[in-house]
């Protein structure tokens, strides 16, 4: 595991996702969004804030290093509160490289990423 500090997104209008190692089996992510940017994407969804199912995706991007959103993603979403900050990631293996979404999976599998973080790697 490294001790990096926390590598965050750079969206300054939108929402904003920092991830970094809590131990060598988990990650923290945590995020920000705007009470103007909670409305927007209100509007957009045409839902209730409090009602769109948010999620955080993990990517194992060790063998491809970005996301491609072709199919062939290594991914696993996690359902998280509308009133969250911050959450715990378990399931991460010493070695591998990591990508964090937050974004909102519909009913029907639709996943809309509102922010990615950066890359963080452990060491075995």
């Amino acid at each position: 595991m490294d001790n990096n500090p926390p590598q965050s997104s750079t969206d300054v209008d939108g929402p904003s996702i920092s991830i970094a190692w809590k131990d060598e089996q988990s990650i923290l992510a945590k995020w920000r969004m705007t009470e103007k940017f909670q409305r927007e994407i209100e509007r957009e969804f045409a839902i209730p804030f409090a009602e769109l199912p948010f999620v955080l995706r993990l990517y194992d991007v060790t063998d491809r290093l970005e996301i491609r959103d072709d199919g062939s993603d290594i991914y696993t979403d996690f359902d998280i509160n509308h009133r969250s900050s911050e959450w715990v990631l378990y399931g991460v293996k010493p070695g591998l490289s990591y990508r964090v979404d937050l974004g909102i999976r519909m009913v029907d599998g639709r996943f809309y990423s509102l922010t990615r973080s950066e890359m963080i790697t452990s060491y075995m």
